[in-house]
């Protein structure tokens, strides 16, 4: 009798270990997104809030329920990835010239500057502090990344992040292959297709033919001429990832337009785009929610 209430308590404690242990350390996947919903993007995470690139403003973008923050990558003079989107560090930090002019401790003599350039008191995070406030909780999307893969990828190997993070550059698929082709099966990556420049189709089916990519990055230019089917795009397999940053990514349809039309994001939903970058997240949010579109990270 004593040994079935001994079994029965620690089968309880054991089911009890695993929910919890479940609970505590849940991982996100960009794989399992609900395809039926709207990913948004919060450019240079939530710069409007916080300095662009800063701790602060991917927990701001968090705070919002954003999906993914994109952030922008640089190496300081002893190897150190940090956070940085401009080939000098004039415009965002108190400090003059490049990243790599300066060691991680010199750079962090330097405080950033907010979006009206008024210096504050935080730091450049480096890409490591940055992963610790993110993991498990927001999508990171790394620009300028290929050009440290060699340091950037076993940093997310070890840590199990990879099904957390999306890669993406202009080249096309020879090109991607050639480089990056040992590691294209573990990361998701992310052509960037420039309509506006004639690239189109073809350059679209040669990673369709040989790579499953998670999506297409897509500018768009001033006007809709350069428009291409996104739906059929989507029905290939792929996200469309559309910019609404600015009139000349968008075709004109930029986030500023929200200010005066609440429904301004329509047409990105009647064009099958379901990847929004935004330097508006909240409005955008907001707007998704009220249409069901919108899915916390999971």
């Amino acid at each position: 009798m004593k040994k079935n209430s001994l079994n029965k308590r620690q089968y309880l404690f054991s089911l009890l270990f695993i929910l919890l242990y479940g609970i505590g350390y849940s991982q996100i996947s960009l794989s399992k997104f609900p395809g039926d919903k709207i990913m948004v993007v919060a450019h240079r995470a939530d710069w409007r809030e916080a300095p662009e690139n800063s701790i602060m403003a991917i927990k701001k973008a968090m705070e919002k329920g954003v999906n993914m923050v994109e952030i922008d990558l640089a190496l300081t003079k002893d190897n150190v990835l940090i956070l940085m989107h401009d080939k000098t560090i004039d415009r965002t930090t108190t400090g003059k010239g490049k990243p790599s002019d300066y060691t991680l401790e010199e750079m962090k003599k330097f405080t950033l500057r907010d979006g009206l350039g008024v210096p504050t008191q935080m730091k450049v995070p480096t890409l490591d502090e940055v992963l610790e406030v993110t993991k498990d909780k927001i999508f990171i999307n790394l620009d300028k990344a290929f050009d440290y893969f060699d340091l950037v990828y076993p940093i997310l190997k070890k840590r199990n992040l990879l099904d957390q993070i999306l890669f993406k550059g202009a080249v096309d698929y020879n090109e991607f292959n050639t480089k990056y082709g040992k590691f294209k099966n573990e990361i998701h990556f992310m052509p960037i297709v420039k309509l506006e420049a004639n690239e189109g189709w073809d350059k679209i089916n040669e990673y369709y033919k040989n790579y499953k990519v998670y999506g297409f990055e897509f500018t768009l230019g001033l006007d809709e001429s350069h428009l291409i089917n996104f739906k059929e795009v989507q029905q290939k397999g792929a996200k469309v990832w559309i910019n609404s940053l600015w009139p000349n990514l968008s075709a004109g349809h930029n986030d500023d337009l929200v200010l005066e039309n609440p429904n301004a994001y329509e047409w990105y939903i009647k064009n099958n785009i379901n990847i929004i970058q935004t330097d508006r997240p909240k409005e955008l949010i907001e707007y998704l929610k009220k249409i069901n579109k919108y899915s916390p990270v999971q």
